[in-house]
This record gives C-alpha cells, structure tokens and sequence, in this order.
C-alpha cells in the first residue's frame, strides 16, 4: 500500500509568510493526507492567514491550539502526536518547497527502503531568489544513518528536520526538545544513528527563508542554548558509543568541528556583533566568557592538520583577545 503523508506546521508570528507556504503545500503534486497546523499563540493574524489560505488550497487541515506560546519544539511534538500517518514531515511556516517535493521525497525513501529522506535546500531572499544550495551535490541515492550524522557534525548536511520525510515509527513520541531555541541538531543525530538507510534526493526542493528577525538569528537569553545543544550533542555520542571502536578518531573529530562551527563561534559572534551594535547586557559578556571557555590550546594542533586553518587562527585569537576578534568581526 502506498504510505499517507502528514504534515506539521507549527504558525508563529508569520503574518507576512504563513499563506505561501501554506499555498505550496497545496499545490504538491502528491498531496498530504493530513495537515496539522499548531497554533503557538502569537497573538496576531498568522493563524486566521493560515487558515485561509488552506482553504483556498483544499488541505485536510486539523488545527492544535498550545494552551500558551512554547516554541518550535513543543509545537512540533504537539503536532507529531495528533499524526497516525506512515510518513511525517515538519516545515517551517516562512519556508516553502518545490511542487514535486512530496512525490520526489515518498518515491526516493520507499526506493532504497530508507527509514527517511532528505534534499537539498535552497537559501532564498523575500523575494524569492536563490541565494545559495546548503549541501553539495549528492554522489549517491543512499547513505547510512551513521554517515548523515557525520555529516550533520561536520556541516555537510543541514541538521533542519524541515528537509526531510520520515517514517513515523523512527521519530517516537516526542522528538525534539522542548524549552529550547536551538533544537535540530541533537534529536536530528539520534535519529540518524537509529536509522539503517537515508534516501538523498539531490534537488534543492525545500526553499529555506532567510529571515532576519528569526529569533535563531539574533542575540538574547536564548543564545545560552547553544551550550545546551553541545551538552545533548556530547551526551548522545557518547551513549551511542561512537567514541569507542575502528571509528572513534572519525567521529572525535566530527564532534570537535561541530563544537567550534557550530557552538563555539556562532554564540561568539552572535554576542560581539551586539556588543558592536552598542547593546549594554551583561549576558553578552557570560556567553563570550562561556565560548572562550570551550576552547582548549589542545585543540588548535588537531584543526590545523585537519585543515580547519581559518577555525584555528580564530580560536586563538578570541582566546588571547575578544576585542581584536571583535574589530576583525566587525570588518567582515
């Protein structure tokens, strides 16, 4: 039997965005069976837009109301639990996708027997134009589980859930974590360590908004959370077993690239360009001070050989001087 499809749109402060990607939805070429768009009580129109524009697309469209505004994850959990369907996909309410994503995406997975799929993904602007393809070609129609989360390590693939299809039995019952701004990367490694097949479709079908008022995107309280991804990130492997075995020095090594590229400087620069931008919060100083202590002189060896260069030289710097590595921040 051909599997069902559903949907999980969490709707958050998308007034301007929720109706294109509720449209794209509705034009896929092989339609969902269920759509569950999750209100999380932002408090203006994107729901009622939301609603519209599904109408307008005939969606099988169920609605769940958070009792109060819990972020992305809990949204999404609170979707994934009113889905009795074969396959699941989470878009994100300002992105949208290629019409053939669907087909694309269920006709790759069910081909190499994988338990989920995943494409390329197209940055765009507001208007609609590529502004670059996230992953480099695909060579292959199919990776192990384990080579995806490498890669997820490493930044060769995107730890988004939003381009890919699962099948519902790989996710379990509450996926992501809830309470936290950051929260691909870890729930997006467990599942790839649990899955046997990934099926690669190599067209850029999901269209990834660059939104500058993301709140990922921005310095806050929730920049702390990064540390907290690198907490569950460690806490996985390790429990997983990966850092044990003929492979424990590959996967070192993709774990010590993810806490500098994904950890380390992200939450440094985030913090310095406010600094820069004149905002007088005494948590721009902890989360630097938090960034700095991650690294380790031990560590800059290691990346130069590997030929992370340009992450060495900059470790060293924001060791020895935040205020040079903000003056070169600032120059960029």
């Amino acid at each position: 039997m051909t599997p069902t499809i559903g949907v999980v749109v969490p709707v958050y402060r998308v007034e301007r965005y929720v109706a294109g990607c509720i449209a794209s939805i509705g034009a896929q070429t092989v339609a969902p069976d269920r759509v569950i768009l999750v209100d999380d009580r932002g408090g203006d129109a994107s729901m009622e837009r939301a609603l519209a524009a599904a109408q307008r697309a005939g969606l099988p469209v169920e609605v769940v109301t958070q009792p109060e505004n819990r972020g992305l994850s809990a949204a999404r959990n609170a979707g994934l639990a009113r889905l009795d369907t074969d396959l699941v996909w989470f878009c994100d309410s300002d992105d949208t996708v290629e019409l053939e994503f669907l087909e694309e995406m269920r006709r790759a997975l069910l081909e190499c027997d994988a338990q989920l799929a995943m494409c390329r993904t197209a940055r765009v602007n507001e208007a609609g134009e590529t502004l670059s393809i996230d992953e480099d070609a695909f060579d292959e129609p199919v990776m192990s589980g384990a080579e995806l989360a490498r890669r997820l390590l490493l930044s060769e693939a995107r730890g988004y859930a939003c381009n890919k299809l699962f099948r519902r039995e790989l996710l379990g019952d509450a996926p992501f974590p809830e309470g936290h701004v950051y929260e691909d990367v870890a729930p997006m490694l467990r599942i790839a360590l649990g899955a046997e097949r990934v099926a690669l479709v190599d067209a850029p079908l999901y269209r990834y908004l660059i939104n500058e008022t993301s709140i990922s995107r921005r310095f806050g309280p929730h920049t702390h959370d990064l540390f907290v991804q690198d907490d569950h990130v460690q806490t996985l492997l390790a429990g997983a077993g990966v850092f044990e075995g003929s492979e424990a020095d590959a996967w070192r090594w993709a774990h010590l690239r993810f806490r500098y590229d994904g950890v380390v400087f992200p939450a440094a620069n985030m913090a310095l360009r406010a600094k820069l931008a004149g905002e007088d919060d005494p948590e721009v100083a902890q989360v630097v001070a938090k960034a700095r202590a991650l690294i380790r002189w031990s560590d800059l060896p290691r990346l130069w050989r590997g030929g992370a260069r340009r992450q060495t030289i900059a470790a060293a710097i924001l060791t020895l001087s935040p205020r040079l590595y903000a003056q070169i921040l600032n120059r960029r």
